[in-house]
């Protein structure tokens, strides 16, 4: 929004400021046309008479408005028109400019964001395996669709969940990630939007569960 306030906002003051200069103009050219070469009256004394030549003192005392200007020749409204039609280009100007943050235009790009399996070494039961197989989709779909920037990296989270799906806690694990900012908002936005979790099944009988998950994100042009 500030930025089409802006486009209109120096469409107008450029409008504005030509019409000024048009009037400043058109005020000037009317003080230069009101005046006159000044009138240079001489007295003819008899003599013998000479053959008639052109009057140099006869010409500089021309009126000067009978001299075309071909520079004045301007057209005010045709102009102030025109300006109008160039100002409302503008914003069509501006609009091949925008793009995509980071995107490319006639580059397809391919995202990937995968979630690897990491191994548990205190639960290895199959319940568990199943579980953690469906909290990592779900963060993979919110991540996919988050995933909106070309930027490649790992981002690693450690979070919480309670037997009843609910997530308590959720931190980025600097030491392991190589992830920039944005990608690390990505991954911890991801975990929050995908849950609540299912419960915990029967098997998993636990009141809660630590989990791991990295997320890569990976893109090609073609």
């Amino acid at each position: 929004m500030e930025d089409r306030f802006f486009k209109y906002a120096l469409i107008v003051s450029i409008v504005l400021h030509v019409v000024l200069f048009v009037r400043i103009y058109i005020e000037r050219r009317e003080d230069i046309l009101s005046m006159r070469a000044p009138e240079l009256s001489y007295e003819i004394q008899k003599a013998e008479p000479a053959p008639e030549r052109p009057s140099v003192v006869a010409q500089e005392a021309m009126d000067i408005r009978d001299v075309p200007d071909p520079g004045l020749n301007i057209s005010v409204p045709d102009m102030l028109q025109g300006l109008i039609k160039a100002g409302a280009g503008f914003e069509e100007a501006f609009k091949m400019y925008e793009r995509e943050p980071e995107r490319v235009k006639g580059m397809k790009v391919t995202k990937e964001v995968s979630v690897p399996v990491i191994q548990s070494e205190k639960i290895n039961s199959p319940s568990y395996v199943t579980y953690y197989q469906i909290v990592r989709d779900r963060i993979r779909d919110r991540a996919y669709t988050n995933y909106t920037r070309l930027s490649a990296g790992e981002v690693f989270l450690s979070f919480i969940i309670r037997s009843d799906g609910t997530l308590v806690e959720l931190q980025v694990l600097e030491q392991r990630s190589t992830a920039n900012d944005f990608l690390r908002e990505v991954g911890l936005r991801s975990v929050r939007e995908a849950s609540p979790f299912p419960p915990f099944p029967k098997e998993l009988d636990y009141p809660e569960l630590t989990f791991n998950v990295q997320i890569s994100f990976q893109y090609r042009e073609e």
